[in-house]
């Protein structure tokens, strides 16, 4: 079994493959989907997936508690309390998905009902739905297979069941596209097919990872479910609330200004989910060591490594986003066509929010560790119902149109993670609420010189092609690169070089 330091490096280099397999799909997949299908018929695919994905709401409390409880049952009760864990959260996970299969059906067949559909798409998207609804039950599934693997501390393999289903994903809806029709069903198609590939090798870890785990109804124990639900019932409240920062924003966009600027505006969500994807993946590599250390007492290391992880996240995302901002006009011209340029001062407004507020992803493990997740729960709930408020406010009564919306999103989400989050921690962890602040105040002074840089370099030199977007952000992610190191201290800089970078 690998150290725990070998481990975090071989999961964060798992993590950093995976995001630039994602990275370059993100590029050239919308832009294809786009000229294929246009954007109108193309706003129906994010819209698919975030309407679909409400219903995770439901399911995301057990899978979400699933693996703390297995980690402890692991080291402190054996197989015969694995066992009991998993069986008890599989069936009620199954269950719930039986109970939903008629919402599915019910929201896909009427869905030109609750959303606005272009007419000559209507019979494709009713499909697409109801093929997204496949993939959604599939991914459930397979998030509780991964479970194993995830407490064995191996993200790696967890990250081969993305690539899995990214890569036929994309295999299929271009072998579609060009030898059978360019449809909405088509792309559903591959998605349900992709995550059928993803879910057999997801069982396949789980049976390597958990060789003396049975399927058994009589493992299904109520007092299990009691403590899975103790705590995954705040976790429905977060993701509830989760949903409305992150995924009403196309709802909103779609109902009142109809399906092109969802279309639009998608397109610009693109790179924030993008890094949103990549601050989660690095941040989730701490999630199962952070579990482990917990159960085994060691609460010193556990403390250390969070506060560390907090900081080079911080800066890390913000050497993303500053050569995004300042490149932004140039950038969105080469990827999507001129037409995007004039969209550059949304990009930014919904980019130069991300780094203090992702920032803070590795502290979220630490509240499932102790689980202090009710108090969390109910801010993130009334926050994400202020969100979808002052978005409908400002786009319905004012002429800011999409920007209306990065604002209410870009305000709320900030006064969540950058205000409430870090002094709730701090204070369950006996440290100063200050603490958190300190990496956040250092992107803060970064983007700042990002800003005054994106104004004069647009104008100095003018960009045309991917080698030239691709030539400038990797001079100017090492120029702010080095600009993060300079905010380290001695000891962090010792700290990051041991834990992530030095070789044993």
């Amino acid at each position: 079994m690998m150290n725990n330091t070998t481990a975090l490096k071989k999961n964060l280099l798992s993590n950093g493959a995976l995001f630039i397999l994602n990275g370059i799909i993100g590029f050239w997949l919308p832009p294809y989907l786009i000229k294929k299908l246009g954007v109108g018929a193309y706003g129906m695919i994010p819209l698919a997936t975030t309407i679909i994905g409400y219903a995770s709401v439901i399911t995301v409390g057990i899978n979400g508690a699933l693996s703390r409880f297995m980690a402890l049952s692991k080291e402190q009760e054996g197989d015969e309390g694995s066992s009991q864990v998993f069986n008890t959260a599989f069936i009620a996970i199954s269950g719930l998905l039986l109970l939903l299969i008629p919402f599915f059906i019910i929201v896909s067949t009427h869905i030109d009902k609750l959303v606005s559909v272009p007419a000559a798409y209507a019979k494709d998207t009713v499909r697409l739905f109801l093929c997204v609804s496949c993939s959604f039950i599939l991914t459930c599934v397979t998030s509780a297979f991964n479970v194993s693997a995830y407490v064995a501390n191996r993200l790696d393999l967890v990250n081969q069941v993305t690539v899995i289903n990214t890569l036929i994903r994309v295999v299929i809806i271009v072998s579609v596209f060009l030898f059978i029709d360019v449809s909405l069903f088509g792309y559903g198609i591959a998605v349900v097919l992709g995550s059928i590939a993803a879910s057999r090798y997801s069982f396949y870890l789980f049976r390597r990872y958990s060789p003396n785990i049975k399927f058994r109804i009589k493992d299904f124990k109520t007092a299990r479910l009691s403590a899975l639900l103790s705590m995954g019932g705040w976790l429905v409240i977060i993701q509830l609330g989760s949903i409305l920062f992150l995924q009403i924003d196309l709802l909103v966009v779609n109902k009142i200004l109809g399906n092109e600027a969802a279309g639009q505006y998608s397109v610009i969500l693109q790179w924030s989910n993008l890094i949103r994807t990549l601050s989660i993946s690095l941040s989730g590599v701490l999630g199962p060591l952070i579990l482990t250390l917990y159960a085994r007492g060691e609460i010193l290391q556990m403390t250390k490594l969070t506060l560390l992880s907090n900081k080079a996240l911080t800066l890390f995302v913000t050497c993303i986003v500053a050569p995004l901002c300042i490149l932004s006009g140039d950038l969105l011209t080469v990827w999507v066509g001129e037409e995007f340029a004039r969209m550059k001062w949304l990009f930014l407004l919904v980019l130069l929010p991300l780094p203090i507020n992702l920032g803070i992803q590795p502290l979220f493990s630490l509240n499932r560790a102790y689980n202090k997740v009710k108090v969390p729960g109910i801010f993130t709930v009334l926050m994400g119902m202020l969100n979808l408020l002052l978005a409908i406010t400002l786009v319905k009564y004012t002429t800011l149109g999409l920007y209306g919306v990065a604002v209410a999103s870009g305000f709320v989400l900030t006064v969540k993670n950058f205000v409430f989050m870090p002094i709730y921690i701090a204070r369950h962890m006996g440290i100063s609420k200050w603490t958190f602040f300190r990496s956040s105040r250092s992107a803060v002074i970064l983007l700042s010189i990002a800003v005054a840089i994106g104004y004069f370099y647009p104008k100095i030199l003018h960009i045309h092609s991917w080698p030239g977007i691709l030539l400038h952000a990797a001079i100017l992610f090492g120029f702010f690169s080095m600009l993060s190191y300079a905010f380290l201290s001695k000891e962090e800089r010792r700290l990051v070089v041991n834990k992530f970078i030095k070789k044993k």
